[in-house]
């Protein structure tokens, strides 16, 4: 390690307090593990977004959730003066507040599962939703850098649940409950609906697919939120179990919550607006999204090769080959999310859901899942040295952005054997 290797990030990041408020709000939002990489069409969606005064202090807000008086003190400003900037931003979705034992805890929502969708969680005037929808699919859909920053590493936010009608039920009995979408609607706290995020904002850019909009389910302490901040509608357990069956009939790929534990959301995609979709359309990243433990199957002596699987499939990960009475559906099996929508097109029983032989690994909360993805995206630093305005704090992470980069130390904390005393520690932190 050489003091170049210290010293450079620091004084660079020094040299970047030079910016505007809405190029330090982008940096600030990079040091997610989600990240937000510089573009024109993200300082627009800024703008639109926040005022000016927001801006300055999202870019001060610290990256865990923190009370009232440490923003107070990041900010230079006073509780009383917080109090109502901070509640019209969690209006807006550009802030999370969390409450425990009484006192109110804020974040700085990251740009996916977070102000992206909070902002086309409704219809609303505050904002211009029109304009900022189309910086939104030239950012979000369209960008391959965003993607890039979105999706890099093993460890994704999305996974895919597969359509539980679709699968033999001796094979069901095998796969664990939190991969299950019913179990994690019936053990849910609290249940939320709101418009689709991916579709509303094609409706604004008139390339909406006509499949359902409002089918944006989310649970527990997120649909906690969504509700005290008018971003959608508390549902009971059974409406949401509804909505799951009628998405399960118009062909809706399932998308939910990369965590075992307290999931907060559930999303019912199509492959032509989705925004995790587009990274596997689009852009070929076929790990954007966590398979299901199942993938199609095909038995070549009933298959026709109709073609009809093909057309369902949301992410073309069917193919038909040969010709005349010699054509069969043949399956990418790195590109299969598991995810069933397929199944139903078939009309001569040639097409099962069959278990994967490898199960991934799911995260056990969301904490667990942003630790992981910011090791793997070189990010880790941030959690524990979070003051950007601290020239110590500046020092500490470009050092322990070098030891935890170090290939033996990254695969250690990536293990599972070290995990389970790693997040003991964090969390006692």
């Amino acid at each position: 390690m050489s003091f170049n290797d210290i010293w450079y990030p620091v004084a660079m990041g020094h040299l970047r307090n030079g910016k505007n408020v809405y190029g330090r709000l982008q940096e600030r939002l990079d040091r997610f593990p989600i990240g937000a990489p510089p573009a024109e069409a993200l300082e627009e969606i800024l703008k639109g977004l926040y005022t000016p005064e927001e801006a300055e202090i999202g870019a001060r807000l610290p990256i865990r959730p923190t009370g009232i008086e440490g923003i107070a003190r990041r900010t230079g400003r006073t509780p009383e003066e917080l109090r109502p900037i901070l509640h019209r931003m969690a209006d807006k979705g550009l802030v999370l507040d969390f409450e425990h034992k009484g006192k109110l805890s804020y974040i700085l929502s990251p740009t996916v599962l977070g102000f992206f969708e909070f902002a086309f969680m409704r219809a609303r005037d505050d904002i211009p939703q029109k304009e900022i929808a189309r910086y939104m699919v030239k950012y979000a859909h369209d960008d391959p850098d965003f993607a890039r920053a979105v999706f890099a590493g093993k460890t994704q936010f999305g996974r895919t649940l597969v359509h539980e009608d679709q699968v033999d039920p001796a094979d069901l009995t095998q796969i664990l409950d939190h991969e299950r979408a019913t179990d994690m609607v019936r053990n849910a706290k609290s249940w939320a609906l709101s418009l689709c995020y991916c579709r509303h904002v094609m409706e604004h850019e008139g390339k909406a697919c006509g499949k359902p909009m409002d089918v944006c389910t989310t649970l527990n302490t997120a649909a906690d939120y969504v509700v005290r901040h008018g971003l959608g509608r508390r549902i009971s357990r059974e409406e949401c179990l509804d909505i799951f069956a009628r998405t399960r009939g118009e062909g809706l790929v399932h998308i939910g919550d990369n965590v075992q534990k307290r999931p907060a959301y559930v999303c019912h995609c199509c492959g032509c607006c989705c925004a995790f979709l587009s990274a596997v359309n689009k852009f070929k990243m076929f790990d954007a999204v966590v398979t299901s433990p199942f993938e199609a199957a095909f038995d070549p002596v009933k298959c026709n090769g109709c073609g009809l699987c093909a057309k369902r499939c949301p992410v073309s990960a069917i193919r038909i080959e040969g010709e005349g009475k010699g054509k069969k559906a043949v399956l990418n099996a790195q590109a299969c999310l598991g995810c069933g929508v397929c199944r139903p097109a078939c009309n001569r029983d040639a097409l099962s859901m069959t278990p994967r032989k490898e199960r991934i690994l799911v995260p056990e909360t969301s904490w667990q899942r942003a630790v992981i993805q910011a090791i793997e995206r070189g990010k880790f630093q941030n959690f524990l040295f979070d003051d950007f305005d601290r020239m110590d704090h500046a020092v500490l992470r470009a050092i322990t952005r070098i030891v935890v980069g170090l290939p033996p130390v990254k695969k250690a904390l990536l293990s599972e054997q070290m995990q389970s005393r790693f997040f003991r520690a964090l969390g006692s932190r």
